[in-house]
């Protein structure tokens, strides 16, 4: 019996990385309008990104319902496979709620559902440790208790250009809104436990930049065994700034950069960064 990794693409693990990393991706929707894209796979980045600063109106995303998952869960259970899933903040969607129904529906003990209570490389953080383990040769008891003690370590802190698209999305209140509405004011954000918490401002592009980096402290409190995790909105240039600045002030051994798609994107907006790691236990 062997353990296989399912997450869904808010993790914004591209095709071909699922691929090389043997795990299963299930695909969010966005729809402009009465057109639908399945994420990274109908729509890329760069498409969704040229609709999105073209659209007169905010795009809406779904969640995945429990058909989504079915057919992956009865082949590992045909398989007599174990399958770990690890997937988006039950606070930020009923993705997690779907796949709760999905396994009722199979009836298979062996499929174990993950609340990563993150988004972004914050999932993708949790589903690399995923991997590790299991090249390790642990079951999928023994993973998901790991990852239910890590994801309370996850740490994942952003700038966004502007808090207008998490407000306009619903994921914060107009009060706080106020924060980012003032010109040149960067609004500094944090994600834990499926929270969105507005952490701090700067003013300006590069104060911004320094004050993220202050967040997580220094020396900065890593888990060896995973890189250190950036990923941004629309343009990589912002975010090779914040990585040569996060390089020379940290010296991670390895980094991995990721771009944001489009469903975690219609609610961030362009001109985000994010720095994201495992904090070590």
């Amino acid at each position: 019996m062997s353990v296989r990794i399912l997450t869904d693409s808010t993790s914004d693990i591209l095709p071909q990385e699922a691929r090389s990393m043997d795990i299963t991706v299930v695909p969010l929707q966005v729809l402009f309008g009465d057109q639908a894209f399945r994420d990274n796979l109908d729509i890329t980045h760069e498409e969704f990104y040229a609709r999105l600063a073209s659209s007169k109106k905010l795009p809406t995303t779904t969640q995945l319902t429990p058909d989504a998952f079915l057919s992956d869960f009865q082949a590992a259970k045909a398989a007599g496979d174990s399958l770990v899933c690890v997937l988006l903040a039950s606070k930020l969607s009923g993705t997690l709620q779907s796949a709760l129904i999905a396994k009722e529906m199979c009836g298979y003990d062996g499929i174990y559902i993950v609340d990563s209570g993150q988004a972004t490389v914050g999932i993708r953080i949790l589903v690399d440790l995923a991997c590790l383990l299991r090249q390790e040769g642990r079951s999928a008891d023994e993973i998901v208790r790991e990852l239910d003690r890590a994801k309370s370590r996850v740490r994942l802190y952003a700038m966004v250009d502007t808090l207008e698209y998490l407000h306009r999305g619903g994921r914060l209140p107009a009060a706080v809104k106020v924060v980012g509405s003032l010109l040149h004011v960067k609004p500094l954000i944090t994600l834990r436990d499926g929270q969105l918490a507005v952490l701090g401002k700067g003013i300006g592009t590069k104060s911004a930049l320094n004050e993220l980096l202050a967040l997580p402290g220094d020396p900065l409190p890593m888990d060896p065994r995973l890189p250190l995790y950036y990923g941004y909105t629309a343009n990589r240039t912002l975010c090779d700034k914040l990585m040569v600045l996060s390089n020379q002030k940290f010296h991670p051994k390895r980094t991995l950069c990721c771009s944001v798609g489009a469903v975690i994107g219609t609610h961030a907006g362009p001109g985000a960064v994010v720095l994201a790691y495992l904090e070590r236990d």
